[in-house]
């Protein structure tokens, strides 16, 4: 069993014990492998150096996450001029399930995905809808149309088909679990003011 093998190993315990994912989305059954090769950001080494202690639900993830962090095939989806440097020396993320991922699925998303402490993920939308899985660290979540929620190690945050949202980080980071459902889930976020 490779180190991805235990990520999705310990995804999938993460999702039969968390009820607001299975409400989410159904899990695929079969998620081949797809071979993906290892590609690695800075944060591939801050992820494998992660520190921050979750849940007792969430902490199997986590280490898994970390023992394999330099297997992930990690992307930074912005720009320096869309978000600058700082943040994208400190935000990266990598598809463990999906159209793309390390194993495949067309019917699912999984991401795990880090922002660094003191970062503003600004305003961005996509077509699928999509639910955040803190597995460690929290941010402050924004959307259109709801108040900023706190965000904190196993709890959940749901948004709608191109609905506005964005994250800050203060003094600490976020470790997700991101799942993505329904049409748009080949597509990619956009910078948007709200």
């Amino acid at each position: 069993m490779t180190g991805l093998d235990r990520v999705l190993a310990a995804a999938k315990s993460l999702f039969a014990a968390h009820p607001d994912m299975q409400a989410f989305v159904d899990w695929p059954d079969d998620t081949p492998s797809t071979g993906k090769m290892m590609r690695h950001i800075p944060a591939t080494d801050i992820v494998a150096a992660f520190d921050r202690a979750g849940t007792d639900s969430t902490q199997p993830l986590i280490d898994a996450i970390r023992a394999a962090a330099r297997d992930g095939y990690w992307i930074r989806t912005y720009t320096e001029e869309e978000v600058g440097a700082h943040f994208r020396e400190n935000y990266g993320y990598f598809e463990l399930v999906g159209p793309t991922g390390h194993f495949q699925s067309d019917s699912l998303r999984a991401y795990v995905a880090y922002w660094g402490p003191g970062l503003n993920y600004d305003w961005h939308r996509h077509e699928a809808e999509e639910l955040y899985v803190c597995l460690a660290g929290s941010a402050t979540f924004y959307a259109e149309g709801r108040e900023p929620v706190d965000l904190s190690a196993g709890e959940t945050l749901f948004h709608a088909t191109n609905q506005p949202h964005a994250m800050v980080t203060t003094d600490q980071p976020i470790l997700t679990l991101v799942l993505w459902r329904g049409a748009g889930l080949a597509g990619l976020p956009t910078m948007d003011a709200a």
